[in-house]
């Protein structure tokens, strides 16, 4: 049962840093969209709400385990660095008052490789035993499938592919 408590822990802790990740990449492609022009700046306002839609569904998904509240730690080094470097690029982003065309080229692929990231991230989710051990507790109060469960995050990878889709359109129309 200890052993059991641990695998939900660090199930639990990977998707609150993933809402982390979320909230970090809402306010980068906020402030990004503010720096551009019509109808590009739509495009990233657009992928920003899709970062709080996403943080939406993870945080109705932690809700339903009704477990206490806890503690920051245990923080996976990776998720930790990937939100910091969001953050970091966020700042630069806001101090620049005027993107120019290779300012933002190059702050459109830094956001594609972000893309390119938070699919990783939640690919590895799927692909460890933390959707098992999160569908497991949810069980306890309703019937939970874990292949529909996988589907909302199936459909989170399929969003970032189409966020990479929109950012590559975006660059070649500037």
């Amino acid at each position: 049962l200890i052993e059991m408590n641990e695998k939900l822990r660090e199930s639990v802790q990977y998707l609150k840093q993933c809402i982390s990740i979320e909230n970090e990449t809402f306010k980068l492609c906020e402030t990004l969209s503010k720096k551009m022009n019509q109808p590009e700046s739509s495009f990233i306002l657009g992928i920003a709400y899709d970062s709080q839609k996403s943080v939406k569904i993870i945080q109705g998904i932690l809700d339903r385990l009704d477990l206490p509240e806890l503690e920051n730690k245990n923080l996976r080094k990776e998720l930790a660095e990937l939100a910091a470097d969001i953050m970091t690029l966020e700042k630069t982003i806001s101090k620049i008052s005027n993107l120019e065309y290779l300012i933002t080229c190059e702050m459109l692929k830094k956001s594609i490789n972000l893309e390119v990231l938070l699919t990783k991230v939640y690919t590895n989710y799927l692909e460890s035993n933390s959707a098992r051990t999160i569908v497991d507790e949810l069980s306890k109060t309703g019937i939970v499938d874990l292949e529909s469960f996988k589907k909302v995050f199936e459909y989170l990878i399929e969003e970032k592919g189409r966020h990479r889709q929109t950012l590559v359109e975006t660059m070649y129309v500037l």
